[in-house]
C-alpha cells in the first residue's frame, strides 16, 4: 500500500497538466496534426510530448494506424476519467457564464440524416440569430462507438430513439414520431389507404442502421450500457399486422439513408415506411405522397442524451434549450401525444 501511494506521488510530482490536455486531444481527434492545431502545438510537440506521457505512464498509449492514432487498451481505460478530470479543472478555475452572443465554440452533435433534416434547420437559425460566432458540428449517429464519443466529450449531444440509459448520461425528451407509408406520387395507390394485402404484393423500402451481422437481432444495439434502436421502424407492428392476414411482407430493400427514400420509390410500386415527422417533408416538396399503415405503430420517442459532467454547464445548457425549442415544430406537426414528455428537462435513468 505504501508503495502505492509512493508511485501515485512520484507520478503526480512528474505531471504536467499540458501533458494531460494533450493526451485527451489525441484520444479526440485521433491524428497528431489535428490535435495539435486544437492546442496551439506542433506536430513535433505533440510528438514529443507524447513520449513523456509514454515513459511517464508505461504504455504506448497510441498506436500509428493508417486510420491514424489508435488508442490502446490502456489508453482507452483511462480516457473518460482524463476527460471528466479536466472538466472537473475547467469547472473549478474558468468562467461560470455563458454569452451565447460572443461564444466562439463548436457544439458537436451526433443525429440522424432524419434528425438531422427535420430539426437542423431550426436549430442553424437559432445558432445564427443568438450565436452568431458558434458553429455545428454533426456528425453520424449510426457509429458503433457513439456512447465511447459521449463518454470522451467528442459529442456533446447524441439525438436519437434509446430504449435503456446509463446512469451517468441523461436524457431530454425532444417529440414522439410514428410509422407512415410514403410512396412515388405516380404510385396507383398514391395518397389513398393502402390494404394489407395490397402492400404484400408491393416491395418494401425500410431505414435499419445495423442488422444481425453487427449482433443486432432484435434491431438494437448496446454499447457501454446505452441501448439504441437501429431498426427505423416498427418491426413488430409491421409482422403482426401481416400475421394476422396470414402474409409476410416482402422487405426488398434495407439501407440506412432516409434521405435515399424518394429516389428509391421513384416511377416504381414500391412502398418506404419513414417517420411522420420526414414523411410531410418530402410529401410538401412533391417527391412522394403519404399513407396510414394498415396497422397501430407504436410512438417512437426521440431523445437527446449527454454525459452528466454537462449538466450544469451554463454553454452546455443553452445548446439543450435550443435543440428543445427546435425540436418544437417537429413535435407540432407530429400530432398530439409529445407534448407530455417534455415535462422534465433532465431525466436521469
Amino acid at each position: 500500500m505504501t508503495r502505492n501511494v509512493g508511485t501515485r506521488a512520484s507520478i503526480l510530482n512528474r505531471l504536467d497538466l499540458n501533458l494531460i490536455r494533450l493526451f485527451d486531444a489525441v484520444m479526440r481527434e485521433r491524428h497528431v496534426a489535428r490535435a495539435g492545431q486544437s492546442l496551439g502545438l506542433s506536430q513535433s510537440a505533440v510528438s514529443h510530448g507524447l513520449r513523456r506521457l509514454r515513459t511517464l505512464i508505461g504504455d504506448d498509449l497510441f498506436v500509428r494506424t493508417v486510420q491514424g492514432m489508435e488508442p490502446t487498451p490502456r489508453a482507452l481505460a483511462i480516457a473518460v476519467q482524463v476527460r471528466d478530470a479536466l472538466t472537473a479543472i475547467e469547472g473549478a478555475i474558468g468562467p461560470q457564464c455563458f454569452d451565447p452572443s460572443s461564444s466562439t465554440r463548436q457544439f458537436r452533435l451526433a443525429a440522424t440524416d432524419h434528425i438531422t433534416a427535420v430539426v437542423a434547420p431550426a436549430l442553424v437559425g437559432i445558432v445564427e440569430s443568438e450565436a452568431p460566432l458558434a458553429s455545428l458540428l454533426i456528425r453520424p449517429a449510426t457509429r458503433i462507438d457513439l456512447t465511447m464519443q459521449v463518454d470522451l466529450g467528442q459529442i456533446d449531444i447524441a439525438v436519437g430513439l434509446f430504449s435503456q440509459i446509463p446512469h451517468r448520461l441523461h436524457a431530454r425528451t425532444l417529440f414522439e414520431d410514428r410509422d407512415v407509408l410514403v410512396t412515388a406520387p405516380d404510385h396507383p395507390e398514391a395518397g389513398s389507404t393502402i390494404d394489407i394485402r395490397t402492400l404484400a404484393r408491393d416491395p418494401l423500402v425500410v431505414v435499419t442502421v445495423g442488422g444481425t451481422e453487427d449482433g443486432l437481432p432484435d434491431g438494437r444495439l448496446s454499447e457501454r450500457g446505452l441501448t439504441r434502436q437501429t431498426e427505423m421502424f416498427d418491426r413488430d407492428a409491421l409482422n403482426q399486422a401481416f400475421r394476422a392476414a396470414g402474409l409476410v411482407p416482402r422487405l426488398s430493400v434495407l439501407q440506412p439513408h432516409f434521405l435515399a427514400v424518394p429516389s428509391l420509390l421513384a416511377h416504381s410500386r414500391r412502398v418506404a415506411i419513414v417517420p411522420a415527422s420526414l414523411a410531410q417533408g418530402f410529401e410538401a416538396a412533391g417527391v412522394v405522397r403519404v399513407s396510414p399503415p394498415p396497422w397501430n405503430p407504436r410512438p417512437m420517442t426521440v431523445q437527446m442524451v449527454w454525459h452528466e459532467r454537462w449538466t450544469q454547464d451554463p454553454a452546455h445548457t443553452w445548446l439543450r434549450e435550443a435543440l428543445f425549442r427546435a425540436s418544437r415544430r417537429v413535435a407540432g406537426v407530429v400530432g398530439p401525444g409529445q407534448q407530455s414528455s417534455s415535462k422534465s428537462s433532465s431525466v436521469r435513468r
